[in-house]
């Protein structure tokens, strides 16, 4: 099992024991406002763990998919890594409503970014995300993302148009902006 360790989280491959808090982690209604009804299902949810559950199995293994969980054992929300072609990469991650704006997010984020620039040697890693995500796009640009793209209204659910935005970061623009700062620790 792989452990990514910071200062007050473990990012860890997700169990079946997981699969009540993810559930309800995915369930509240502010989290889904930015998925369809179908992404949000229990159905979708449970989906979801198994396919987790069945990258860390890989080999060679392009997707990270981490259960995010307090020191004390709370699951909190999921961030992970899809390793693509040419050494880029595409991250995202989701917290509970009660875990957010409390910097999880943040050190979950910095943890995935250090995991695909210095374990995988990704030369780009993007995040995308619903142009109305606010505290998404935020959090990309404190993670030394800058905008690259706006899709417009690519995107239907809730009876709506919805569009996205692209934001990536460099390897050697986040080395540069992280050169003083600790990494976290690797486990296997």
């Amino acid at each position: 099992m792989l452990i990514i360790e910071t200062e007050n989280l473990f990012l860890r491959d997700f169990s079946k024991d997981d699969r009540d808090a993810y559930r309800a982690l995915r369930s509240d209604q502010k989290f889904a406002r930015f998925y369809s009804d179908e992404d949000i299902s229990i159905e979708k949810s449970d989906a979801l763990l198994e396919l987790f559950i069945a990258q860390h199995l890989e080999h060679p293994r392009t997707k990270y998919q981490f259960a995010v969980a307090t020191k004390s054992g709370d699951l909190i929300g999921s961030c992970g890594i899809r390793l693509e072609a040419n050494r880029q990469a595409s991250v995202g991650c989701e917290l509970g409503r009660e875990w957010q704006k409390k910097g999880y997010a943040l050190e979950a984020g910095n943890a995935v970014l250090a995991f695909g620039f210095e374990r995988h040697d990704v030369h780009r890693i993007y995040a995308e995300t619903i142009s109305e995500n606010i505290a998404a796009i935020r959090l990309c640009k404190i993670l030394g993302m800058r905008h690259e793209a706006l899709f417009l209204e690519n995107r239907y659910f809730q009876g709506r148009w919805w569009s996205t935005a692209v934001l990536a970061v460099l390897a050697r623009d986040w080395r540069q902006r992280c050169s003083s700062a600790t990494l976290p620790r690797h486990q296997e």
